[in-house]
């Protein structure tokens, strides 16, 4: 499927073709004639339609995106800093341990 330029974004959307009608399958909304190449290769063999997106679906979709991004900004995991800080510790901690504090540093606990 070859779009105009001039016409993105566009919503692109797969149908399964059946006997009582078209079955929904998925939906994404595309930049550039590479994502339009990508949905219809995923859904191959499907029924592909494109529509121009709406002006509140555009606004819709940046908001969302940012909100997206913000979250998995801060679902992460732990920071840099306590996984540093971590380390520090289990070494002090096998250190201690296995004598080598002691040895090195001549500590006589």
């Amino acid at each position: 499927m070859v779009i105009n330029e001039k016409e993105f974004p566009v919503v692109v959307q797969a149908y399964q073709p059946g006997a009582s009608g078209e079955l929904f399958v998925a939906e994404q909304m595309v930049r550039n004639q590479a994502e339009v190449d990508a949905f219809s290769t995923r859904y191959a063999g499907y029924v592909i339609e494109a529509r121009v997106v709406r002006d509140n679906e555009l606004a819709t979709n940046t908001n969302h995106n940012n909100r997206t991004r913000r979250t998995a900004v801060h679902r992460r995991g732990m920071p840099a800093w306590a996984i540093i800080l971590l380390i520090v510790v289990v070494l002090v901690v096998v250190g201690f341990t296995t004598g080598w504090i002691q040895k090195t540093f001549e500590l006589n606990l």
